[in-house]
């Protein structure tokens, strides 16, 4: 017996648990990828598989539904990988430990994998189900969605015939999710030298710990606040001040996730250091101000550290807190077509120290292709301005709302034909390798479904099990009315 017996749909939820004991972040997806991959050669599939782990599994149509057009399921097989402080769970070697909280499926200390971990689940349903009826099917499982959509750039369509999509990365039951933004992804590079500390340094850890972080997408507009925004914000208040040496940078877990903590150290000379300490206790007490609503839980400790052999100048300390300061952040439009709806904007996520340079990893996403390309132009300015460099990858199309679409019209009758009521429409700023895929394959209709998840790519990521079943129902009813 799991842990998820005896909840329903209990097909959905055998093999939602079979998956989450397989470790899947990104860039380690071969494990989970063969085990799907004997999973549907065992039920009479033909399954082709990349060199990078991509699947399309192909499903033959059900009795009386062999001349209806194919369906393209999709969903991705890799997850965010994040944990509480203390936790020591090896995520790449071990699944994770799965829960129940009341309503909820969570996971011990971890991300629990719902996104996409749904998706790959609703397919092994599907095509274990010799009961089923539905027109052939074919299942695109992708690698690297959640770190760059790498699965989703390389895949070859060549073997795809259908035109119809069903995208299982949604996160609300008795919605269709009908659109969304592109987005791009750009490494912002500061070169910096080591150098030995002023005889007279003493050494700090800057620590911002508590935020709620979050999607990047999703939750943009929470106005949840940025750790590493935050973190330049004190840290330019410092260099006003006075000469500070930086060191030792650690944010962030993932492109697509929104800071909620960080930890760098820096250097001041002893006479500058109570005055350093006065600063940070200010600006910190202005954070806990400004995110009392939003961010309440936010904190920020400057303790005593130990001596660093070598730190940046300050010269190069100052321009990373600039950068941090000045580089797009957080929402920059609001679309007034769709009320309500985040247009653009950009997320500093990542900030490390590689080969010489400070990097900070931002992505930006935009329903408007322009506008994306604008932002990204103000993060080239600034470049040029504080002699940095910048090298983008992962540029996505965005996957426009098409309101004619019969998919979306099938969709919507079989939810009105299930429940009595009309099912919401929506298009989101979040973006998807449903892009990508319009691109490949012409003419392609697209749909997202899912339940409810909340706080995905974070350590709170949670699954309303409640609603599973209104999905499932769902996905059932349309592909029974799919027979042309």
């Amino acid at each position: 017996m799991g842990v998820l017996a005896g909840l329903e749909p209990k097909v959905f939820f055998d093999r939602f648990e079979e998956i989450s004991a397989i470790p899947r972040g990104s860039y380690h997806e071969e494990a989970i990828s063969n085990h799907l991959k004997a999973f549907a050669e065992e039920r009479g599939c033909t399954v082709f598989q990349d060199e990078y782990y991509n699947l399309l599994i192909k499903v033959p149509a059900s009795k009386g539904y062999e001349n209806a057009a194919p369906v393209l399921f999709h969903g991705h097989m890799d997850m965010v990988l994040d944990k509480e402080p203390g936790v020591e769970k090896d995520m790449l070697k071990e699944g994770v430990d799965l829960y129940i909280d009341g309503d909820y499926i969570k996971a011990k200390g971890t991300t629990l994998g719902a996104d996409n971990g749904v998706g790959v689940a609703f397919m092994m349903c599907i095509i274990d189900d010799k009961t089923l009826p539905h027109p052939p099917i074919e299942c695109c499982i992708s690698v690297q969605e959640e770190v760059g959509k790498k699965g989703g750039t390389v895949f070859d369509p060549s073997n795809v015939t259908g035109k119809r999509l069903m995208d299982f990365n949604w996160h609300k039951p008795d919605t269709i999710f009908a659109g969304c933004a592109g987005d791009i992804s750009a490494y912002f590079r500061i070169p910096v030298t080591e150098n030995a500390p002023a005889e007279d340094a003493v050494f700090y850890e800057l620590a911002i710990a508590g935020g709620l972080g979050g999607h990047s997408e999703f939750d943009i507009n929470l106005e949840r606040v940025n750790a590493l925004q935050a973190f330049g914000r004190i840290l330019n208040k410092i260099a006003l001040e006075m000469e500070v040496s930086l060191t030792d940078i650690t944010a962030g877990v993932n492109r697509y996730v929104i800071p909620g903590s960080m930890e760098a150290v820096l250097a001041v000379s002893k006479k500058d250091a109570q005055k350093a300490e006065e600063i940070v206790a200010a600006v910190a007490a202005e954070l806990k101000n400004e995110y009392k609503i939003a961010d309440p839980d936010i904190a920020v400790t400057f303790a005593p550290a130990e001596e660093k052999a070598s730190v940046f100048t300050y010269e190069e300390t100052k321009k990373i807190a600039k950068a941090l300061r000045l580089l797009p952040c957080g929402v920059q439009s609001m679309s007034l077509e769709i009320e309500g709806l985040v247009e653009s904007s950009n997320t500093l996520a990542m900030m490390d120290t590689e080969d010489g340079k400070v990097w900070i990893l931002m992505t930006i996403p935009s329903a408007v292709t322009s506008r994306r390309y604008n932002i990204l132009q103000k993060v080239y300015d600034l470049a040029e301005i504080l002699g940095a460099s910048v090298d983008t990858f992962a540029d996505c199309p965005e996957w426009p709302y098409r309101p004619d679409s019969k998919l979306l019209a099938t969709a919507k009758k079989a939810f009105y034909d299930l429940y009595g009521y009309e099912a919401g429409v929506e298009v989101s700023h979040s973006s998807l390798e449903l892009g990508l895929f319009c691109k490949k394959i012409p003419g392609l209709e697209c749909i997202s479904l899912g339940p409810k998840a909340y706080d995905v790519h974070t350590p709170k990521e949670r699954l309303d099990w409640t609603t599973v079943q209104m999905v499932w129902d769902h996905i059932k009813e349309i592909l029974k009315d799919m027979t042309e």
